[in-house]
Order: C-alpha cells, then structure tokens, then sequence
C-alpha cells in the first residue's frame, strides 16, 4: 500500500502601515478599467445575452420554491 501526504508551509507575513499602503496602490492600479466604448458596447451586447437565461433560472427556481411553501 502506497499512501502520499500532500503538505504546505503557512507562513504568515506582517508589514507596517506604509507598505500596506504602497501594495494596496499597486492592487488598484492593476484593476481592469473599461476604457474604449468598444468594450463598453461588447459589455452591455453580454449582459443583453445572458440575461434572459440568469432570469429564467431564477423565475423557476421561485416557483420551486413557492411549490414547496405551499404543499407544506
């Protein structure tokens, strides 16, 4: 019998309030902004697209769940 332990080391890092504030700079400037209106227009044609399928899913799911109310 062969058994294999997958283990990690938790390490758990500090730094002092101007760090902190120097990585949570370079955290917001890597966050992705929309900037052409092709990309705006591309956002809007997905949500137009997938909408109707997220709604649908939660209409049936609040029948379910009406259907379960009700038979109790």
């Amino acid at each position: 019998m062969k058994i294999t332990v997958w283990t990690w080391k938790d390490e758990r890092w500090s730094a002092d309030r101007e760090t902190l504030k120097h990585i949570n700079k370079m955290i917001k400037k890597e966050k992705p902004v929309v900037n052409s209106i092709g990309e705006k227009v591309f956002l809007v044609v997905g949500w137009i697209a997938v909408s109707p399928f997220v709604l649908s899913e939660l209409i049936i799911l609040g029948f379910k769940r009406l259907i379960k109310l009700i038979r109790k």
